[in-house]
């Protein structure tokens, strides 16, 4: 089923574009580009919480490397 916007290809205009064909498609290039400009930061900001999240994660996970690598405090040398 086709998108709701697009027609089939007899359906399209024959001959050069019309003044308001073309102010028609600036109009939604302008929509879309006002769209990815607000995405855009949301994304960034999502991707730092990840890395900052992750470096959290690595440095919980070598705090509890170390500690099962350490002798316990208590321990007596064996001989």
């Amino acid at each position: 089923m086709p998108h709701h916007q697009e027609r089939p290809a007899g359906a399209l205009a024959h001959g050069p574009a019309k003044p308001s064909d073309i102010e028609r498609v600036r109009r939604q290039l302008a929509r879309t580009e006002a769209q990815h400009a607000t995405i855009e930061p949301v994304v960034e900001r999502a991707m730092g919480e990840m890395v900052a999240a992750c470096q959290t994660i690595r440095k919980d996970l070598n705090e509890i490397e170390r500690a099962i690598e350490a002798p316990p405090p208590n321990a007596r040398p064996r001989g």
